[in-house]
């Protein structure tokens, strides 16, 4: 890993969750010149052997077309497998600390453009530290985090309205033009970074947010990047230009039809009735107000 000296494009599949995707459009020389790593637990390796896509014999390192597959011990995994996740996700730099840029894409994402094109246009010639896709729906964090707790992406509600407390009484703002950026909520499903101070800070401190709260990881995105310094120059880019240069399946399925958990408690944690009394005074009650437009 230390000798991925220009482009690393990195993934992950935990709890057997997602297939492994082949990347399309490649350039000939891509193959050797740019890294492809996914890291897996023991039930995604026992998957990948049960299907005879990597040897049980060897001790040798294992390859899925591309992909150079790394187990990851299970004494060091996170009892949440989506958290597992953050860490390629968000310690890449820290994994491949000579590698110049690099890629993140989530499993269930099959890349459809050259790495070497896709950093080109949307990191380099727009000069910026970073690049990911805007949300396709929202703009506001606060939308996001009422869609989380909505279609249950996570369990614990009473946590989720804490955190969004917490950042509106240190400073998080709704989205407005005033902004230098189009949305304060990213698809990130694809990363694309220049490891400079910048990005690598924004990184850790994000990865700091998703550990003490949640794996979530649009909640804390405005958050950290608008309060963060020295600044992140970031290329949010339209939600076209993602759906021509991926294409996204879903999740595998259990034999019943049903997703696999991603989070370990089986029932929802209900807010606190202290935060559904009318009335009561909230933190986020300038930012709700801001976003509505209301004075």
């Amino acid at each position: 890993m230390e000798n991925c000296k220009g482009i690393v494009v990195i993934s992950a599949i935990f709890n057997d969750h997602d297939k492994i995707r082949q990347p399309k459009g490649l350039g000939k020389d891509t193959p050797y010149s740019v890294c492809f790593y996914m890291f897996v637990d023991d039930v995604t390796l026992k998957g990948l052997q049960y299907h005879n896509l990597i040897s049980t014999t060897s001790s040798e390192e294992n390859s899925v077309g591309v992909w150079r597959i790394v187990k990851v011990e299970k004494e060091n995994l996170y009892e949440n497998s989506a958290m597992n996740g953050v860490i390629p996700k968000y310690l890449v730099h820290r994994l491949f600390p000579n590698s110049k840029y690099s890629i993140w894409i989530d499993a269930k994402i099959q890349l459809v453009v050259d790495p070497f094109l896709l950093i080109h246009s949307l990191v380099v010639m727009e000069d910026v530290d970073m690049a990911i896709s805007r949300h396709p729906f929202y703009v506001h964090t606060m939308e996001e985090a009422m869609a989380t707790a909505r279609w249950k992406k996570w369990w614990d509600v009473d946590g989720l309205m804490k955190q969004m407390e917490t950042y509106c009484d240190n400073g998080l703002q709704p989205w407005s033009p005033e902004k230098p950026y189009p949305s304060d909520v990213p698809d990130s499903a694809i990363i694309l970074r220049k490891h400079s101070v910048a990005t690598n800070l924004f990184s850790c401190l994000l990865f700091n947010e998703l550990e003490g709260f949640n794996p979530r990881d649009q909640l804390p995105f405005a958050y950290v990047r608008d309060l963060m310094d020295p600044k992140l120059k970031l290329n949010m880019f339209d939600v076209e230009v993602f759906e021509q240069v991926a294409v996204e399946y879903r999740h595998s399925l259990k034999n019943d039809g049903v997703s696999k958990p991603t989070v370990m408690p089986k029932k929802t944690k209900r807010a606190s009735s202290k935060f559904l009394v009318n009335g009561t005074s909230s933190k986020c009650d300038s930012y709700l107000l801001k976003m509505w437009g209301e004075s």
